[in-house]
């Protein structure tokens, strides 16, 4: 995989993936700068410190907020050297992620069930 083509302001290199086909990674492909503004604006403005923007999910209330504080996390860990525990911690993050997805949607499925059985009721009534 290709790394991205972009530099921080110290002429470094970015450490992330670039995208398939791609010269830069999803933060820094002018192509994404759309969809990159509402997913920072999902996940809120952060600076890149240790358990940055923690404060701001102090609780966990739905499942917007997990995914929020388990993209915040994805963004520290990226940002840490290459090593064993950070691939066991990126998997972690990912699967995390997957189950809060899985019941995002099982939610969404189930108001619209409850929203259909209500109407149905409402006309029966």
């Amino acid at each position: 995989m290709a790394q991205c083509e972009a530099t921080n302001r110290h002429g470094q290199r970015c450490g992330s993936t670039a995208m398939v086909g791609r010269p830069f990674c999803f933060s820094h492909d002018p192509m994404h700068g759309v969809e990159r503004q509402e997913a920072r604006r999902r996940g809120g403005f952060r600076t890149r410190t240790p358990l940055a923007g923690v404060e701001g999910h102090s609780t966990l209330c739905c499942v917007e907020d997990i995914l929020a504080l388990l993209e915040e996390t994805l963004a520290d860990t990226r940002l840490l050297e290459n090593s064993a525990q950070r691939s066991k911690t990126l998997v972690s993050i990912a699967l995390a992620a997957l189950k809060a997805l899985e019941i995002g949607e099982l939610e969404e499925r189930l108001e619209a069930l409850e929203r259909q059985f209500g109407e149905r009721l409402g006309v029966a009534a």
